[in-house]
């Protein structure tokens, strides 16, 4: 606020500086920082302009070494998460009612666990499911499943039972919770409530009827259900197997051991018999199940949620971890149509693009499954708010202020020429990256206000070796030893045509490669498709352009680079909505741009 005050010469500042806190702002003396400016207006008059304004606490904040502004996880980032969430087109997405994209795709890091933090804050009927609370270890760890595997039995159907109990189950649980202490028996208590005579709700009994001949148990305990179907499941096989091959009082492992002694005829009247029963319990009353659901929940003020997570998690051998996954994606299409339930999956876009690669069957049609899709991206200043709120909390954490604390107040203006909110973008497109820079940047701060280019840019090559190793944890299920090709792109230009990745460096680089890991034990029970490749070339058993391809196409799918394969075309980067570009569309008159995250852990200065 400014004001002029005219006064004679010999007038007491003090008087005016009274007068202009009583008259203009109502404020104490004490609360105002006066600045006056000597004019010669007048020979007589002496101006004095006096600037008022409320005291400012910016300059008396300074980073400290353990500031945060909040965690890379979503589960730990408590009140920042809380607090300086922002709400996007894909939020509102999740939350509507009507919407049938159910699968989030993202990739580390892009907010998918953060959206689900949210949703469990903002709604009252949400269940959330961990696979690795599951005792899903049980299947993988029976005797019987992993015999009926091995010999070619198609144990999808058997998946997604189990997912279907599951999710059926967790909801009844959620909507009866009131009731399960005060109900000696729980399954009475909801027949009572399925009094109506109506084919409907007949439909509904006999589904409870079906659900109940599982066990009761694992109404009590989550992981209860997978160890109760599975053994029931093991037990009716083993039954009709036993019973088929005359083997009635045979010892389990002599039929499905790893010593089993039986013949191939006998073998394939086994993989028959099996198939036949898994099957069943695909088809068996799903209709019925759904009918249920929909008898029950007939209360459309009372929805559910239910939210799966962290399936790139260690939760179940790998071997069947990926048929799983593909049967809960079905089981979500079947469950998914019942009003009032929204089952939303988070997933990575490599892991889902590894189960349709891995599991898929003949007349499998990805298509399907598109328009579940909910793929997650940011714009830059959706990217920069997250940043100016989390600082914001930060700093009135150690202080109350009067106007909102940002980047622009902390960060110096330009780099390089370069707005610095363009340059923090270009290296930090998702949520957990921006997190991660500023967080180190402040560890670069040193106890002071403020940081300068200096800082920003010691924090920056950190920060870029830290992206470069998560990188290579993020897809070391696909391509495992990525890290140690990426020394392809060491010292190299921002920029760079494919063809000045000459062909002895490619030979060198291979050999050694080939050297340097042929004795490790994982080399010889799988070395990954990269070592692969460069064992061929070793050898003369590839083409060192078709090498060149494939080694920068998966540059390309894991985000190192972008490709650009036409010269007025710009460079193309890969996103959530999956490849731009073709292995076909890259030749040696392809551009190569590196990402910038990368570069500085790659020794590459911007240039």
């Amino acid at each position: 606020m400014h004001t002029r005050v005219w006064f004679r010469k010999k007038a007491s500042i003090v008087d005016y500086l009274r007068y202009f806190n009583e008259k203009v702002l109502a404020r104490p003396l004490t609360n105002i920082l006066p600045t006056m400016y000597y004019t010669n207006e007048s020979r007589s008059l002496k101006t004095y302009r006096i600037m008022a304004k409320a005291k400012t606490k910016k300059s008396e904040f300074k980073f400290r070494n353990t500031d945060r502004i909040g965690s890379a996880s979503a589960e730990h980032d408590g009140d920042f998460l809380k607090d300086c969430f922002v709400e996007t087109n894909e939020y509102q997405l999740l939350k509507d009612k009507k919407d049938n994209r159910q699968i989030v795709l993202g990739r580390t890091g892009s907010g998918k666990s953060a959206l689900f933090e949210r949703l469990k804050q903002e709604e009252d009927r949400v269940i959330s499911i961990e696979p690795n609370e599951l005792a899903l270890t049980y299947i993988s760890n029976s005797s019987i499943i992993q015999y009926l595997s091995d010999i070619g039995v198609n144990l999808d159907p058997f998946y997604k039972l189990l997912w279907r109990h599951v999710l059926t189950v967790e909801v009844l649980r959620k909507h009866f919770e009131p009731h399960i202490n005060e109900n000696e028996n729980i399954w009475n208590f909801i027949s009572e409530i399925l009094r109506n005579p109506s084919r409907k709700e007949r439909d509904a009994k006999q589904a409870l009827e079906y659900l109940q001949q599982w066990g009761e148990k694992f109404w009590v305990e989550t992981e209860y259900r997978v160890k109760e179907i599975t053994t029931k499941m093991e037990n009716k096989i083993d039954k009709e197997i036993k019973a088929g091959l005359g083997y009635e009082k045979l010892n389990i492992s002599a039929v499905f051991g790893k010593d089993s002694s039986i013949s191939d005829e006998q073998r394939t009247e086994v993989v028959k018999r099996s198939q036949i029963i898994v099957n069943e319990s695909q088809v068996q009353d799903l209709g019925k199940v759904r009918s249920l659901l929909e008898s029950i929940l007939s209360d459309r003020q009372k929805y559910y949620y239910i939210l799966i997570d962290r399936l790139d998690e260690d939760w179940v051998e790998e071997k069947i971890q990926y048929h799983l996954i593909m049967a809960l994606l079905d089981s979500v299409k079947e469950i998914g149509q019942v009003s009032n339930i929204k089952i939303l999956i988070a997933i990575r876009r490599d892991l889902i693009d590894r189960v349709f690669r891995l599991v898929r069957k003949r007349g499998f049609q990805e298509e399907k499954y598109q328009s579940l899709y909910l793929p997650l991206s940011w714009s830059s200043s959706q990217l920069i708010e997250i940043l100016d709120r989390r600082i914001d909390k930060l700093v009135s954490r150690r202080y109350q202020k009067s106007q909102k604390v940002t980047h622009n107040d902390l960060l110096p203006k330009r780099i390089d020429g370069e707005p610095i909110a363009k340059f923090i973008y270009e290296r930090a497109k998702r949520p957990r990256d921006i997190i991660s820079f500023f967080n180190s940047c402040i560890s670069e701060a040193g106890g002071k206000p403020k940081l300068v280019v200096d800082n920003v840019r010691r924090a920056e090559g950190e920060y870029s070796r830290q992206r470069l190793h998560a990188l290579g944890d993020e897809w070391n299920a696909d391509y495992p030893g990525l890290l140690d090709f990426v020394g392809i792109l060491k010292k190299r230009s921002p920029s760079f045509s494919l063809s000045q990745v000459k062909d002895v460096q490619i030979e060198e680089f291979c050999l050694n490669s080939t050297i340097n890991h042929i004795n490790e034990p994982d080399y010889i029970n799988g070395p990954g498709i990269l070592r692969e490749y460069a064992a061929k070339v070793s050898e003369a058993r590839m083409d060192i352009d078709i090498f060149k391809q494939k080694l920068f196409m998966i540059f390309y799918k894991t985000g190192l680079v972008g490709l650009k394969t036409q010269s007025f075309e710009s460079a193309s980067w890969v996103d959530e909505s999956g490849d731009k570009i073709s292995f076909s569309e890259i030749d040696n008159n392809t551009s190569v741009t590196i990402h910038p995250t990368y570069r500085r852990a790659l020794g590459i200065m911007n240039r």
